[in-house]
Parts: structure tokens; C-alpha cells; sequence
């Protein structure tokens, strides 16, 4: 089945780690340099606060993924390629979703109307007024919900006569101008009007969207008729609506702004409150200057403990707010000193601690996170009421980039706080250091330490609990780690009923992230035989991911 999103921004992609090397040197330096080390020092440090390369943008990288998807052979690839491609609004792809009506699969038809309904324009209304004629009833009555939205006419859906005649009968540039000139004195709801202003309008029509927005207008706009018409410049807007654009703080005019780029869209949309849209369209302008904003990115990370944002680790792609974040720190030039950061506070935290040398000044914005995270650096689980303050943990997770640090971070596995084991073994995995895989290994052998059979069994927790289940993260990473070695042992984890259901679950997971056919015979036997249901489900997924992906291929 083809996987359907909630929301334009559920569009996710697991983004593969690139190379950068980096030595953390503290950024401030208290009065003159005193030796020649210390030039050096500064030298370096100056170097490594370049940006680190990030190949794409969050926006570019999910556009990509869904064109690329709608020339698959597999329908129900195609089906949420179109899915994909409508969320994210994008305009040039409705040429090709228009051809896609005529497909042989119903999945693809339906989704490609669908998709016409929120970014279908002029090109797309013949196309719409055909499909009255479907022999489907569902279909003729999603083309005439269709057509009523953008052209806020309501023929009746039998009548595709009166449609095609009435479109016919006047150019796409008068009904436009008819829409305009009704606004004053229709009877029809002036918000119908902009919404089909909206999937109508053209370059043309910029200046009057602008002036709708600028000009008061009789009534006051009301807050969707803005938002309608921010939409219209999202698709035609240009440098001219940014001055317009930049008064208005919400997600619609983040999104044009995203779209018309520049200088001034930038800086505005650094203004914005920093929601999600926001993030997103400031990755797309591939800003560099998030740095002063780096507590905020670092604390939007989300966390695997349920007491804040959730960090969904079991699922295939990181969250967009995740991989946005982790950009727009790298562009800043923040990464490498972030992990640097945050490998030193958990060194500290060692028993006995590790870490060696003075430690580096967090800068200002990073400073009371850090000092806040140490409250969950204790031994065991901690859970205290409020939110949880472990995010640096995260971030680390996404940004790390150098597979050098793999020999400092497998001593950590065994960090004496549940928490960071999971976010060490993790960056192990999407640093895809193989090397490390014995050791991760050796630690899943280890049984818990629980005191009962009941402890074992259940995993409840409070406070700082020692009977926390959280290996079946290490299967995760190896999932993320890749190769024989790791699909292996986890086809062995999954098969064996005498493991704990964590690790049962983890490993099933890792290996639908390995994603190999060498895997099927196993999965096949979980999601029959397992007495979990959510394993056995989750194998079943896994099965159909794996064949779904041999039909792509062919084999």
C-alpha cells in the first residue's frame, strides 16, 4: 500500500552521513595568544568554523525522492510519489500528474486527482471536467469537489456539459479577471473566490495579489483569505512580494518566501518564530546563519523518552524537524563543536570519567543545555517531572559526521546512564563504523540485571530505575551500521523466543533498515510464529518493504 502523510510536512528521508574530519579547539580565547602553540591553535580552530558541506536541502532532497518515485514500475510507489509531490505543493509536477489520470492502476488515478485538487491550476481544469465522465462515482465526485474549489463555480457534478461549455467559453486570463471583478460585488464568499485565485491566478496577477494583502481592505481580511493569498504567491510570486511577504508571519509566507529565495527572504524569515515551515524553507536557502539560533535547533530534537517530543528511532526516516535542524547547524559551521561538546560531558560522566585536558567553552546559546542535560547523565534511568533536557544527546546523533570518532564513542556504550548508551550506539550505526559491531555485540549478550522474573517481564520504570529495557536500540544501530556481521545477529535476535520482546522488536526493525532478501526466511517466521503482535507486524512490514523493493529492482 502506498504510504500516505498527514501533513506536507510528514515527508521524511534518511539522509546518509558525509565525510568531514574535525579537532575541537575552544572558540574563545581570553587576551593575547602567550606561545606559538597557541597561534597554531587559533589558526586551527578558525579553519574548522567553516560550514560543513551539506549536499542538499530537506525541501530538494523530498522533491527528488517523490519525481523519482512516480517512474517507478511498482503502482503503489507511484501512488506515493504523487502523495508526496502534492503535500509539498509542488506545481511543476502537475503536467505529469495529469498523465498519470490515464493510468492503468486505480492507486495512481486516484492519487493523481487527488493531487490536481490541491496543486492543480488552469492546465489542470480540462483534465478535471473530464473525469466528471468517469465511470466511478467516487472519482466524478472528488473531480467535482475538484473543480468547485478552484474555479468556485458549483455546476452540478452531472453535468459535465455545463462545465466543459462554461470553461470553454471564455480564455483562462478572463475567467481570472471575471474572479477579481467579483470580489467587490459576487454573492459568492469572497474566501471562495481567493481560494480559486489561488490555483488560477498568474505571473500577471502578482500586483493584485500584493495589494489585496497590503491595502486594507472592507470587510478586514480575515486570517484564511491571507493565508489563500500568500498561496497564490508562493506559486507566482518574485522579489517584489518579499517586503509584503516579510510582514506576514505564518507558514503560508514562509513557503513563498522559500520559493522566491534572495537575501531579504532570508532575513525575514529569520524574524518568523522558528516553527517547522520556517526551518524548513530557511534549509532550503541553504542559510549559514543559524548560529545564534543554535539552542533553539539543538532542543527541537526530540528525545526517545516520552516526556517531550518523541525521537521515533524505530522508524526508516528521521523526522523532518531532525534532519532540518542537523543542516542548518552544519551550514553554520556548529557540528563538529557540538559533538566535541557533548562527547566531553559524557566522558565526564564516566566512571571513572574519561575525558582529559580543559574542556572547551560552549557558546552562549548551547551553554544551559549542556548544564541542563547533566541532571539525565546519572546513573540508570532518570525521570524527573517536566520535560526531558537530553536533546544535546540528539543532535549529536545527526551531526556527527567523522567516523574518527568512533574510538571514542564505544567506550560510552557503557556510559553508567541508560539513555546515552542508546544515542552512542546509534551515532555508531549512522557513522556506519562496522569496526565497532563486536562491541555493541558483546553488549546485547549481557543479560539485564533485573532483580525478578516480574521486572523482566514488564520493564516498568520510575525514577532512577535500573530495570529500563533499552537494548533493543543496539539492534537499531545495527539495523543503521549495515552489513553481514550485523544481519546476522539480528536474524539470530529476532528467531530466538527465549530473548526479551525488546530486542526481538529491535532486531526485527534493524534488519527491515538493512533491508536484505537474505532476511526473508526469518522475517517470514517472526510475523508467523511470534508471540507479540507488534513484532510480528513489524516483521510483516518489513517482508513487504524488502518485495516491494525486489519488484523495483526486477528480481
Amino acid at each position: 500500500m502506498p504510504v500516505r502523510f498527514s501533513a506536507r510536512l510528514g515527508l521524511r528521508i534518511f539522509i546518509r552521513p558525509l565525510g568531514s574530519k574535525f579537532i575541537m579547539i575552544p572558540r574563545s580565547w581570553q587576551g593575547a595568544l602567550r606561545s606559538a602553540v597557541g597561534l597554531a591553535a587559533a589558526w586551527h580552530a578558525t579553519a574548522l568554523a567553516a560550514p560543513v558541506p551539506v549536499a542538499s536541502d530537506v525541501w530538494s532532497e523530498d522533491v527528488e525522492k517523490f519525481a523519482g518515485w512516480l517512474r517507478s514500475p511498482v503502482p503503489e510507489r507511484q501512488a506515493a510519489g504523487v502523495q508526496g509531490l502534492s503535500h509539498l505543493k509542488h506545481w511543476p509536477a502537475e503536467e505529469e500528474i495529469i498523465r498519470l489520470l490515464d493510468h492503468p492502476a486505480p492507486v495512481v488515478r486516484r492519487e493523481a486527482l487527488q493531487a490536481l485538487g490541491r496543486l492543480g491550476t488552469a492546465r489542470a481544469v480540462p483534465a478535471l471536467i473530464e473525469q466528471l465522465s468517469n465511470r466511478a462515482w467516487d472519482m466524478r465526485q472528488e473531480a467535482w469537489l475538484s473543480l468547485g474549489r478552484m474555479t468556485a463555480q458549483n455546476f452540478p457534478a452531472d453535468q459535465p456539459g455545463a462545465w466543459k461549455n462554461w470553461w470553454a467559453g471564455k480564455t483562462p486570463a478572463q475567467h481570472r479577471s471575471n474572479l477579481w471583478a467579483a470580489l467587490g460585488t459576487s454573492a459568492t464568499p469572497r474566501a471562495d473566490l481567493l481560494r480559486a485565485l489561488r490555483h488560477l491566478a498568474e505571473a500577471d496577477d502578482e500586483d493584485a495579489v500584493r495589494q489585496w494583502l497590503s491595502v486594507p481592505q472592507k470587510p478586514p481580511i480575515a486570517a484564511r483569505e491571507r493565508e489563500l493569498l500568500c498561496e497564490a504567491l508562493e506559486r507566482i510570486g518574485t522579489a517584489r512580494s518579499v517586503p509584503v511577504l516579510a510582514r506576514l508571519p505564518i507558514e503560508e509566507a514562509a513557503w513563498a518566501l522559500g520559493r522566491i529565495g534572495g537575501a531579504e527572504a532570508e532575513a525575514a524569515l529569520w524574524k518568523f518564530p522558528l516553527t517547522l515551515p520556517v526551518l524548513l524553507n530557511l534549509d532550503r536557502l541553504r542559510s549559514t546563519n543559524a548560529a545564534p539560533r543554535l539552542g533553539h535547533l539543538v532542543n527541537s530534537m526530540g528525545l526517545v523518552t516520552y516526556r517531550s517530543q518523541p525521537d521515533d528511532l524505530f522508524m526508516d526516516d528521521p523526522q523532518p524537524i531532525q534532519r532540518v535542524c542537523a543542516n542548518l547547524i552544519l551550514r553554520a559551521g556548529e557540528g563538529p563543536r557540538l559533538v566535541e561538546l557533548v562527547l566531553r560531558e559524557l566522558e565526564e560522566t564516566m566512571l571513572p570519567p574519561l575525558a582529559k585536558g580543559p574542556k572547551p567553552e560552549p557558546p552562549p546559546p548551547l551553554a544551559p543545555l549542556l548544564a541542563e542535560m547533566r541532571k539525565e547523565l546519572k546513573p540508570g534511568f532518570v525521570r524527573e517531572d517536566g520535560r526531558t533536557v537530553s536533546q544535546p544527546l540528539t543532535a549529536m546523533y545527526f551531526v556527527a559526521r567523522d567516523p574518527a570518532l568512533a574510538p571514542r564513542l564505544v567506550p560510552l556504550l557503557r556510559h553508567p546512564a541508560f539513555v546515552p548508551r542508546i544515542y552512542v550506539a546509534m551515532t555508531l550505526g549512522r557513522l556506519q563504523a562496522r569496526e565497532t559491531a563486536p562491541a555493541i555485540l558483546t553488549l546485547l549478550r549481557e543479560p539485564y540485571p533485573f532483580s525478578d522474573a516480574t521486572a523482566l517481564a514488564s520493564g516498568k520504570h520510575f525514577d532512577q530505575s535500573q530495570t529500563v529495557r533499552w537494548k533493543g536500540f543496539l539492534c537499531l544501530a545495527l539495523g543503521r551500521m549495515g552489513g553481514e556481521e550485523a544481519r546476522l545477529a539480528l536474524e539470530k535476535i529476532a528467531a530466538d523466543a527465549s530473548a526479551t520482546r525488546d530486542l526481538r522488536y529491535g532486531a526485527v526493525v534493524g534488519l527491515g533498515f538493512i533491508g536484505s532478501p537474505q532476511s526473508l526466511p526469518v522475517l517470514r517466521r517472526v510475523a508467523a510464529e511470534d508471540l507479540i503482535w507488534m513484532v510480528r507486524d513489524t516483521a510483516r512490514q518489513a517482508v513487504e518493504n524488502i518485495e516491494l523493493a525486489r519488484k523495483e529492482r526486477g528480481t
